[in-house]
């Protein structure tokens, strides 16, 4: 009974080599890599000008903003901290 155990491991192991495959090499690997970067680009909706024009003053204006909001919160946070001295 001991035989046939070890048969079919030695089966299970030759089915395993067999199985197995050879790791694809580093040319290979950076192709590849690089034909799914270009599919993915291929993907992309890239913004028109008006679209882009636009987004970007909308980020232009909302930083002056937060820049002003923080600058006046600090100017208002340091009169109290003097005040409290």
């Amino acid at each position: 009974m001991e035989e046939t155990g070890k048969k079919a491991e030695t089966k299970s192991k030759k089915l395993a080599k067999t199985k197995k495959k050879s790791k694809p090499s580093v040319k290979e690997r950076v192709v590849a890599f690089w034909k799914g970067v270009k599919a993915e680009f291929r993907k992309i909706i890239w913004p028109s000008k008006e679209s882009l024009k636009n987004q970007t003053i909308a980020v232009l204006v909302v930083s002056v903003v937060l820049s002003v909001f923080i600058r006046f919160f600090d100017i208002a946070c340091q009169y109290v901290v003097e005040f409290i001295r």
